[in-house]
C-alpha cells in the first residue's frame, strides 16, 4: 500500500494513547510501528511492528527509528538522548526531543514558564534533602506541594504536604524535587493547542476533577463553565506556552484559575492527553485525529464542541488486582450519548487507568446528570 498515506508512524510507548492514535486513523490505512516494555501492550493488535523493549533502550528506538519514517511518543519517560541523536541526524521527531528535555524534568520546565513570562505559581528548587529546609523559607502558606523533578505520572511523583513535616525533617522525596505553594480554592482547567508550526489553534477549554485520594483526573467536562474572558485569556496562555517551546503537535496545557481570577500554568503535556479523551465524540476533530493530520503534513482540523461533554476514567479500584469484569454495562448502554473507550488491559490493579466513557447532552447539565448516573453502576470488579 503506497497511497493515500505512505509514511509509517512510529509511537515510543504502547499505552491506551497510542491505541487511541492508531485508532482514530484506522479508516485512513494509516501503518504504525510500536515499542513497548510490556509484551501485552494496548497497541500490539494494531501495529505493523511491535518491539517489546524499555522506552530508554536506544538501541530499540534506534530500531524503530530506522522502520518508520515519522516517530512520536505518548510517554514522557523515554530515551531523550536517543531522540535528539536522531533528530540530529534528521528524523522527524513531533514533538521535538528538544521540548521533551524541558517537559521531563519539572524544575527545567518551571524556570522555562519564568524565563519566558508565563504565570506559574511560586517554587523553588530542592537537589537534596538538607535543601527542604531553605527552599521551604521562600514560600508561602501551611500547605505546599512537592513534585519529583523526574519520573512523577498519574498523580506519583507528587505530595501535597504541611509545612510542619517538612520542618520536623519529614522529607516528601529524597530525590531532585520542586516545592511550589499550594494554590487553594483554585478551579483546575486544562487547554488543549495543536500546532503543525504554523498554525496554532485550541479546542474549547476543559474543566476537570481530581481524586482526592489518587491525585488523577476522576471527571472533566467541556464546555468548562467560564465567562468569555476567561476562556480567551487561558487559551491566550496556553498558545504563547506552546510559540516559546517552538512547539509542533499536540499538547495539554494544564492551568489554575485563583479565587481572584489570576491564571497560573501548572504543568504541559507534550502528547495527547487524559483531558482531550472527550473529543473523540465530542469534537469535529479529535486531538488524536489532528495528531495524525500533524504527522502526515495535513491541514489542522475543526476543533469546535459538537455537544457538550463529560468524561469519566475508569480506575482500578482498591483491593481489586488481575482478572476483572465491568459491571452495570447494560445500564450504562441504555443512557443516551453514552461512550465506552476500553484500553485493552488484561489485567486491573488500584489505580490503574482501565479505561473512560463519555457522555454527551443537548446541554452540560443534562450531561452531567447521566454521566453520574453511570459512574453509580459501571463499575470494575474482581472475576
Amino acid at each position: 500500500m503506497k497511497q493515500p498515506f505512505h509514511p509509517v508512524i512510529g509511537i515510543i510507548g504502547g499505552g491506551q494513547l497510542g491505541k487511541m492514535l492508531i485508532e482514530s486513523a484506522m479508516s485512513w490505512n494509516v501503518q504504525y510501528n510500536v515499542i513497548d516494555p510490556d509484551p501485552n501492550a494496548s497497541c500490539k493488535a494494531y501495529a505493523k511492528t511491535f518491539i517489546n523493549s524499555d522506552l530508554k533502550d536506544k538501541e530499540a528506538i534506534f530500531k524503530l527509528a530506522q522502520i518508520s519514517d515519522i516517530l512520536t511518543y505518548e510517554i514522557e519517560h523515554v530515551n531523550t538522548e536517543a531522540l535528539l541523536e536522531l533528530e540530529k541526524q534528521g528524523k522527524i521527531i513531533i514533538p521535538s526531543p528538544k521540548i521533551l528535555s524541558i517537559i521531563q524534568d519539572k524544575g527545567l520546565q518551571k524556570q522555562f514558564y519564568i524565563d519566558n513570562g508565563l504565570p506559574t505559581a511560586n517554587f523553588q528548587l530542592v537537589q537534596k534533602n538538607k535543601d527542604w529546609k531553605e527552599a521551604l523559607s521562600h514560600i508561602n502558606g501551611e500547605k505546599v506541594v512537592a513534585k519529583l523533578c523526574k519520573g512523577g505520572y498519574d498523580g506519583k511523583g507528587v505530595a501535597i504536604v504541611n509545612r510542619s513535616e517538612i520542618l520536623s525533617g519529614n522529607f516528601p522525596f529524597d530525590e531532585p524535587s520542586i516545592i511550589e505553594e499550594f494554590v487553594s480554592e483554585c478551579r483546575e482547567i486544562a487547554v488543549l493547542v495543536g500546532s503543525n508550526g504554523i498554525e496554532t489553534i485550541t479546542w474549547p477549554c476543559v474543566e476537570m476533577h481530581f481524586d482526592p485520594t489518587l491525585n488523577l483526573v476522576d471527571m472533566l467536562f467541556s464546555p468548562a463553565n467560564l465567562d468569555q474572558e476567561t476562556e480567551n485569556k487561558a487559551c491566550n496562555i496556553a498558545i504563547a506556552a506552546i510559540k516559546a517551546l517552538n512547539g509542533k503537535g499536540i499538547f495539554a496545557v494544564e492551568l489554575f484559575i485563583t479565587p481572584s481570577g489570576d491564571i497560573l500554568i501548572n504543568e504541559i503535556a507534550p502528547r495527547p492527553h487524559n483531558s482531550g479523551h472527550h473529543t473523540i465524540e465530542a469534537c469535529v476533530t479529535s486531538q488524536y485525529e489532528q495528531l495524525n493530520r500533524i504527522l502526515l503534513n495535513l491541514p489542522l482540523g475543526n476543533t469546535d464542541l459538537v455537544k457538550p461533554a463529560v468524561m469519566i476514567n475508569l480506575i482500578g479500584p482498591e483491593m481489586v488486582s488481575g482478572n476483572y469484569k465491568l459491571t452495570g454495562l447494560e445500564t450504562a448502554m441504555d443512557i443516551p450519548g453514552f461512550y465506552l473507550h476500553l484500553y485493552k488491559k488484561e489485567e486491573t490493579r488500584p489505580g490503574r487507568k482501565m479505561g473512560h466513557y463519555t457522555v454527551m447532552g443537548d446541554s452540560i447539565e443534562t450531561a452531567r446528570t447521566n454521566a453520574l448516573k453511570i459512574k453509580n453502576v459501571l463499575k470494575i470488579s474482581a472475576l
